[in-house]
């Protein structure tokens, strides 16, 4: 099959006319798509893309070619795409400059399949090398943003949550310019769970919150869990209690599994045992990442607003018993008070 399309090539190149040449150069791009359909040969394939990338092929002919075998490269089967997609980027790298957009439709092509296929890195990997500043070609804000939020997307679904922040602060410099709703939904969303694996949790919470009143009616219920779930994983203080008395607020919270805890929370009542280990059943895992000294991001709120709680209801209460009440030792009650005490989100009356 291979040394025949290399034949056809070679006819079809010897054609003095642009046009003639043209459509027979597509006759035989389309008959080599559907013969990889059906599993076809890749090495015909392979050759009509080595002799597209010649510097004897016009370069208006090549491009026109290339674009069409890029964007025809998604009916090939997986495995083929994958395959044929890294070969055509391999033999374009030397002349990359003169086919940019045809490289990112490809890269474009490849990353999709990676990401059905859950090997998020590899298609971010395959996103950040598409040209966006080169100078060879124009791309709009919007253009660029979104390529800039699928890469910080695909890094959070790797929890990569450092990388994804690098390409949603380059979408950040743009976002102003960029006018389409969905994007800007999906550039929010990716800024909401960056505060969220940074443990920003106050953060977190107001954008959650801000994007339950915008999102699709059938997402806002997991848009203000999250938030609720962020608010109580908050450090106690002023700003997390104005977070925690708008989610009570609002109606819809009601209809949140999670709701009983937040109302615990806000009204500033003890939290026992079995409410932790709901609240625990719920939390994603970077959310029980563990500091250095072994407690979890749980363990901190929790201890924090129980003791909080306790201030509310005592006036004198000795480290034995309020070590009791937090269930941790009379030596970390003390350190826990004296360090919020320090931070002003308790009276040292408690």
């Amino acid at each position: 099959m291979s040394s025949t399309t290399v034949a056809q090539l070679e006819q079809i190149a010897a054609l003095s006319d642009h046009k003639t040449k043209t459509e027979g150069y597509k006759q035989l791009l389309n008959t080599l798509i559907a013969a990889g359909e059906c599993g076809g040969d890749e090495a015909a394939l392979r050759s009509f893309i080595d002799h597209m990338i010649e510097e004897r092929t016009p370069l208006v002919v090549s491009r026109t070619l290339l674009s069409s075998f890029a964007n025809d490269l998604s009916r090939l089967p997986p495995d083929t795409q994958k395959s044929i997609g890294h070969f055509t980027l391999d033999k374009i790298q030397p002349r990359v400059v003169a086919f940019e957009e045809q490289v990112s439709i490809v890269r474009l092509a490849l990353a999709d399949i990676y990401e059905r296929q859950e090997d998020w890195r590899e298609a971010a990997r395959i996103l950040i090398a598409i040209p966006l500043d080169s100078g060879q070609r124009v791309l709009t804000p919007e253009e660029k943003v979104q390529i800039y939020v699928k890469i910080a997307r695909l890094y959070l679904e790797d929890e990569e949550s450092v990388q994804a922040e690098a390409y949603i602060n380059r979408a950040s410099e743009l976002i102003h310019l960029c006018k389409d709703h969905g994007l800007n939904i999906a550039y929010k969303v990716c800024f909401a769970r960056i505060m969220d694996f940074k443990r920003a949790f106050l953060k977190a919470a107001l954008r959650y919150y801000q994007l339950s009143q915008i999102v699709e009616e059938h997402e806002q219920e997991q848009a203000l869990k999250f938030a609720i779930t962020c608010a109580l994983l908050a450090p106690a203080g002023p700003p997390r209690s104005r977070m925690l008395a708008t989610l009570y607020k609002d109606e819809r919270s009601q209809r949140i599994d999670i709701y009983p805890i937040l109302e615990k929370m806000y009204l500033e009542r003890v939290l026992r045992q079995a409410e932790i280990a709901k609240l625990e059943s719920m939390l994603r895992p970077h959310q029980m990442a563990k500091y250095p000294d072994g407690t979890t991001v749980l363990d901190r709120a929790v201890m924090e607003h129980n003791l909080l709680s306790a201030s509310k209801i005592y006036n004198n209460i000795t480290f034995e018993e309020l070590g009791s009440l937090l269930g941790i030792s009379p030596e970390r009650a003390e350190k826990v008070a004296a360090a919020m005490m320090k931070e002003e989100k308790v009276g040292a009356a408690a």
